[in-house]
């Protein structure tokens, strides 16, 4: 009986080195997995903020070709009256006894003005390297005399007197085709300039222009007319 409890007393005495041993070996193994992640935390990469996208730089030439599209681009239009008088006289002689041609001629139509966009160049846009500014210079506002209308249905002749035959003075027809619609033209144009057509024409294409880069975007915005403050 006494070596029974002998052997009892050694089986629990190792059975307590192993347990012992066991658990400093959990010990052991717990604490490097803990320095291990500590270490990789410490050594893992700090991940880049991901940058906040910036204004679109709108580059200058792809706004001059947005203006120029136009070509020409009208802002304002006069619709105006004039008289224009036609004298006719084969000499002085001739017309001092009365052989002559007299009209005067009520003509109205409509004079444009605006801008020759196809005047603009690369020098003519600029915008900021950060894209938040922009500037856009136009040139002198202009009337485009090739597109001023005689309005034939509402012009008309107020005074007529031909006393001159056909074989020394001009056909009445030729003679209102040649010199009163062509003078007429001139008048209108005239009279247009005397109205501040062109002021016109540089204030409302200033402020189109305003609005129109405006919408591209950018915060501030200054559009200059040639010629103009």
């Amino acid at each position: 009986m006494q070596k029974s409890d002998s052997e009892g007393k050694s089986c629990l005495k190792q059975a307590a080195i192993v347990t012992g041993i066991a658990l400093v070996a959990l010990v052991v193994v717990v604490g490097a997995v803990l320095t291990f992640r500590g270490l990789s935390a410490r050594f893992e990469p700090t991940p880049t903020p991901t940058p906040e996208p910036g204004p679109t730089v709108i580059p200058g030439r792809v706004l001059l070709e947005a203006v120029r599209r136009v070509n020409k681009q009208i802002f304002v239009e006069h619709y105006n009256a004039v008289d224009v008088q036609y004298n006719e006289a084969p000499s002085d002689w001739a017309e001092a006894i009365g052989i002559k041609q007299e009209f005067v001629v009520l003509v109205r139509g409509r004079v444009p003005a605006g801008f020759d966009l196809e005047q603009l160049s690369a020098e003519s846009i600029w915008v900021s390297p950060d894209g938040t500014r922009a500037q856009l210079t136009l040139p002198a506002p202009t009337i485009f005399e090739d597109q001023v209308a005689i309005d034939f249905d509402n012009s008309y002749v107020l005074v007529s007197r031909d006393r001159c035959p056909s074989f020394l003075c001009r056909d009445n027809i030729e003679a209102y085709q040649d010199e009163i619609l062509n003078e007429g033209k001139a008048y209108l144009i005239e009279y247009a300039l005397q109205n501040g057509i062109l002021d016109q024409a540089a204030h409302d294409g200033q402020t189109y222009y305003q609005q129109f880069l405006e919408a591209f975007g950018f915060e501030e915005v200054r559009v200059v007319v040639t010629g103009y403050d």
